[in-house]
């Protein structure tokens, strides 16, 4: 029998029957009907959440896009419209955003300090389900009427993003596709043609608490959460009926030429995404394009299953392409095909965790792979291979593949930037450590991802190999390397070698970091869409005063009106503690120069002290901004990283004052006075 938690009556324990507890997830339900599931079994001390909103779309209007971006500019517990981005200057989180998909959208988080995650799950559950929307926020959110042309932060996202080529061939190639695929983040032809009225009836059909998941893992405090939910559930109006806008918006994409069409192949995205691989080869490019066809990417934003796709000329046949695929299949080996079925999904687990971190990563991974996980969320898990057939119709909504967690292991190597031959020679022998990692790991069965890459820092370079790979086979990979590799292979160099829990560290004489001292040096650049300042700190400066400063101007009044105007995209900051920098850019911005004269705007405002109590959000913010750069993904890799110069991320926050905060303020004013224009 289902039982309400004493703590929090309108939580219900789910009933046994209901649960799933072998798969390690508890189960609650609210009397609204918004059901949680908690990953108990997670091992994880980050706290991780995601508010997950079923958002179905079949036209290119944009709409669910939309309604992302409206729904975080003011609700009933947080009117002001800025809300949403003070608490990124504010909140010591990895992340802290929304996301839109094919099927849902996604308002997640993740850090270590309850008290962030705490505020930060409040003000999206708040947002959710009990937004403003406005038309005046619409018209600076979505677009507006400026000048002789169209303004609106939306409006000039999607401009941005379709400068890429990569981004226009993928619209190119969903609106030619058969079945066609929605473009469902908008297009500039379409999100014109959104009214608020259609979003306020579409949010108040999707956004019902009965339809909402909430997931979390880690330690959260579960009555505190609770509550924070309870608070924004309570602000939640009954159903009524609402008639949803019919008007099927689709977008005027060039269509591909006459006498060529995108031919889609009836697979399984399994056999999908290991024959790409094989038909990515410069064998099958040329016996494709004998065929008269050529062999498009795997997957985009708007078909995210795999599936091979061929742009064909007339004269192509599709069962002779078939018949070329099918030969393809046959000539590979068990071997090969397991291994390039496990490439694919360690790419796809990567690229979640870079760009949402490593425990939102295991949050959907782990969830997916749960029989209760609904059809968008759900994880295609597959082993072995179903068998081979064309007979099979290509999935057309959300795909997820069940990635592992993953963990990066490296050899770093460090260097004088001037000694040329040095490098040269970790050079080849960082390929050849690259070329027996491979070697070990298909010898193994163990599929990787491996980068050889450079770091900067002072008069040092630190160039290493990067490997990405299942947790479960660290131990592996890492007893190759320490007795596999030697230091008498490079026993020419002056260097000192060490085996560490992250890989292998050499240090050669002579590339101890001699940094820099002296005075604050900027640099300004302005493209046509967008600003950029760099900031060159001299190392006496303390790390924590300048992630502090850095949130203090990203909380400033004339920076955030820019991006709430809809003046521009997006504008951010950013703290390398390897060359030592702190950087502002914007993006999609209207007019580059008014938004550096807002950057100035701010850092003269700083020069006057703040109070106690701004200090305090300043400082919790720059620890949020040093933890998303470095702690968000293979935190232990960048901190062995960080620790091969000499630095670290656990930074001192406790010398930062309003004095030095307003003396590093006026420098850098100074700075930026007298800055290098490129």
């Amino acid at each position: 029998m289902a039982k309400p938690h004493p703590a929090a009556p309108d939580w219900i324990l789910l009933s046994p029957k209901d649960q799933q507890l072998d798969t390690g997830w508890v189960g609650y339900r609210h009397v609204s009907g918004m059901v949680h599931w908690h990953h108990a079994a997670s091992d994880d001390n980050r706290l991780s959440a995601s508010l997950v909103v079923p958002t179905p779309v079949e036209d290119d209007s944009g709409i669910t896009h939309a309604l992302e971006h409206m729904v975080l500019r003011g609700s009933m517990r947080f009117p002001e419209r800025e809300t949403f981005f003070s608490l990124r200057s504010e909140l010591a989180l990895l992340e802290f955003n929304a996301s839109t998909k094919k099927e849902s959208t996604r308002f997640h988080l993740s850090g270590y300090d309850p008290h962030s995650a705490l505020r930060g799950i409040g003000f999206f559950a708040d947002s959710v389900l009990s937004p403003q929307l406005t038309l005046e926020d619409f018209e600076q959110e979505i677009f507006h009427p400026q000048g002789g042309g169209i303004g609106g932060t939306l409006y000039r996202e999607i401009n941005e993003y379709m400068g890429f080529e990569r981004f226009r061939a993928s619209t190119v190639q969903a609106a030619n596709s058969v079945p066609r695929a929605a473009l469902f983040g908008g297009m500039p032809d379409t999100v014109t043609q959104l009214d608020i009225a259609a979003l306020r009836r579409y949010h108040h059909h999707y956004y019902r608490p009965e339809n909402i998941l909430l997931l979390t893992a880690g330690s959260w405090p579960m009555v505190p959460l609770w509550r924070q939910m309870s608070k924004a559930l309570e602000g939640v109006s009954a159903p009524f009926s609402v008639t949803l806008n019919e008007q099927h918006i689709l977008s005027s994409v060039a269509a591909e030429k006459d006498d060529e069409r995108i031919e889609t192949l009836s697979l399984s995205p399994h056999w999908a995404a290991v024959l790409h691989t094989t038909l990515s080869s410069p064998k099958y490019g040329q016996l494709l394009s004998n065929l008269g066809a050529q062999l498009l990417p795997l997957n985009n934003d708007f078909q995210p299953a795999p599936a091979l796709r061929f742009r064909a000329s007339q004269q192509c046949s599709l069962s002779v392409l078939e018949r070329l695929v099918d030969l393809a299949r046959q000539r590979l080996s068990p071997k090969r095909t397991a291994w390039q079925s496990g490439y694919f999904k360690l790419q796809q687990g990567q690229s979640m965790a870079t760009r949402w971190g490593d425990g939102l990563q295991r949050l959907y991974h782990h969830f997916s792979t749960t029989p209760f996980a609904p059809p968008h969320m759900k994880g295609e898990e597959c082993e072995p291979l179903p068998s081979f057939s064309f007979a099979e119709s290509p999935p057309q909504g959300e795909w997820v593949t069940p990635c592992p967690p993953l963990a990066r292991l490296a050899i770093l190597c460090r260097f004088n930037a001037r000694d040329t031959e040095t490098r040269a020679d970790l050079t080849r022998w960082l390929a050849l450590c690259e070329q027996r990692t491979l070697r070990w790991a298909w010898m193994q069965s163990k599929p990787i991802l491996g980068e050889i890459k450079e770091w900067h820092c002072a008069n040092a370079v630190v160039k290493g190999l990067m490997v990405d790979l299942p947790e479960s086979d660290v131990v592996a990979l890492r007893h190759f390397w320490h007795h596999s590799l030697s230091a008498n292979e490079i026993h020419a160099m002056d260097a000192e070698w060490q085996h560490t829990a992250q890989g292998i560290v050499l240090n050669c004489a002579g590339s101890v970091p001699v940094f820099r001292a002296g005075t604050i040096m900027a640099s300004h650049r302005d493209d046509e869409t967008a600003m950029h300042v760099a900031l060159s700190f001299p190392h006496t400066t303390e790390a924590g005063t300048m992630a502090a400063l850095g949130q203090a101007v990203m909380a400033s009044y004339l920076l955030l009106q820019r991006r709430l105007g809809g003046r521009c995209y997006s504008l951010s900051v950013s703290l390398d503690l390897m060359s030592y920098e702190l950087t502002f850019d914007s993006v999609a911005d209207s007019d580059p120069s008014i938004s550096f004269i807002a950057l100035l705007n701010a850092f003269e405002t700083l020069c006057s002290p703040l109070d106690d109590g701004d200090i305090e959000k300043v400082c919790s913010g720059g620890m949020g901004l040093v933890s998303a750069r470095y702690n968000k993904s293979h935190a232990r890799f960048h901190q062995a990283l960080l620790n091969t110069v000499g630095r670290s991320v656990a930074l001192d926050f406790s010398v930062v004052s309003p004095a030095s905060l307003a003396q590093l303020a006026t420098q850098v004013l100074y700075a930026l006075k007298h800055t290098t224009l490129h």
